[in-house]
């Protein structure tokens, strides 16, 4: 079966919310000219649009996206929003890009009200579990010391009064970083984008080509054309001939709890709400919710969605972590979403071609970076100055075609899931 050009999930996203989107995102019909298309109503692709609008305030923005707003893969991961830089090569680096992270952070916290959206107070840290995971944990306290990034120490006894868990050994609070519902957020963007951008959603993408004077974008029911076109769709810009030599598709899972009973409630969430971010790639993500559930994230499924071996085993690592609280024996929904991994985490950004721009490879970290992207990505395209975005993130490697790339992957993953042991 040929590769689709857009993310068809087998299961609705976990996160809701009973707030109704104001804004019109009617489906694109029929052919319509306009000054600039983005195809994703992500992150990136909503700063983009932002960005584009303060710059060019008579242009005529379109943002199509292949599901309604907030359905989509931006709705559909943990709610970390974080400002510290972990995977930077060296300090400075990492220095600079908390600082441009933290910048973003304020940047999308006053366009959302994120006040009104989630508290202040939750607590969010690296935690370990294994003696791998905190030789991971050192590391980071390292590179987070040497870049003048806040952290503290939390030893085991304190990650088992946040937590309620004796599972992990230690962890490292990172501080200045927020938890929310991901669902809400990229709603709220979209609500607050200026009014000479236009949303379609149920819109997707179908084909890109290249017309005299600029490009057209090709939906099940309409066509846009415009001189400039942006990729923000991430994993599947490959699937429309740009990025097959950079970037593969991932789907990641997350799974929710029923509501905690009071007594579990306090157990787990005493001090408050908190997020625990694992100490291995492949690790766990565990964090509580509003409405006082357990979240857990963890797998990579390459290029398709899982089945119920997904729930199964995202049941067992949330088990292990609580196995006395009744409430996490079992999972009241679970769900899919989709990234692009590229080959050493360096995102593809740029102008491909005359006219086509792409911000593509988050690396599953999608918040606070996807919109610095995107903003950076539209002042490009107005001749505007940018960040040196390949200084701070390096260029993508190439990744070989099919079947080397499947395997190598698979290969690749297997090592990294028996590095993680009991991190998973």
């Amino acid at each position: 079966m040929p590769a689709t050009t857009y993310p068809i999930y087998k299961r609705h996203c976990g996160w809701t919310s009973s707030d109704e989107i104001k804004r019109d995102s009617a489906a694109l019909k029929g052919f319509q000219p306009c000054d600039a298309i983005i195809i994703g109503a992500g992150y990136t692709g909503l700063a983009i649009a932002q960005r584009l609008a303060e710059l060019c305030p008579e242009d005529d923005i379109r943002v199509i996206d292949a599901e309604r707003i907030g359905k989509g893969s931006a709705g559909r991961n943990s709610g970390f929003l974080l400002e510290h830089a972990f995977a930077a090569k060296e300090p400075a680096s990492a220095h600079s890009l908390h600082q441009h992270y933290h910048r973003a952070h304020q940047e999308i916290s006053q366009r959302a009200s994120l006040p009104t959206l989630t508290a202040d107070s939750a607590k969010i840290f690296k935690g370990a579990a294994t003696e791998r995971g905190m030789n991971g944990l050192n590391a980071l306290a390292q590179l987070l010391e040497a870049s003048y990034q806040p952290f503290e120490w939390l030893p085991q006894e304190r990650m088992h009064e946040i937590t309620g868990s004796s599972y992990y050994r230690a962890g490292i609070l990172l501080p200045e970083n927020r938890l929310l519902n991901p669902y809400k957020l990229i709603r709220s963007l979209a609500e607050q984008l200026p009014n000479n951008v236009r949303l379609h959603a149920q819109s997707p993408a179908l084909a890109i080509t290249q017309h005299q004077g600029g490009w057209q974008v090709t939906t099940p029911e309409g066509v846009l054309q415009a001189p400039k076109v942006f990729l923000a769709n991430n994993a599947f810009a490959k699937n429309l001939g740009y990025g097959q030599g950079h970037s593969v598709t991932i789907y990641t899972y997350a799974a929710i709890t029923e509501p905690l009973a009071p007594k579990e409630r306090q157990q787990v969430m005493g001090e408050g709400q908190w997020g625990l971010l694992p100490a291995h790639r492949l690790g766990s993500t565990l964090r509580t919710t509003d409405d006082g559930r357990l979240l857990i994230r963890g797998m990579y499924g390459y290029e398709k969605e899982g089945g119920r071996e997904v729930e199964q085993i995202l049941q067992r690592s949330l088990q292990k972590r609580f196995p006395d609280l009744e409430s996490a024996q079992s999972l009241a929904r679970w769900w899919g979403g989709t990234t692009a991994l590229t080959s050493n985490g360096a995102p593809l950004w740029g102008e491909l071609k005359s006219g086509l721009y792409a911000s593509i490879g988050c690396n599953g970290v999608g918040i606070i970076k996807g919109w610095m992207l995107g903003q950076e990505l539209a002042q490009l395209a107005c001749n505007q100055s940018t960040l040196d975005i390949h200084g701070l993130f390096g260029k993508p490697g190439w990744i070989p075609p099919e079947p080397l790339r499947q395997l190598g992957f698979l290969a690749v993953s297997e090592l990294e899931k028996n590095m993680a042991g009991n991190e998973k």
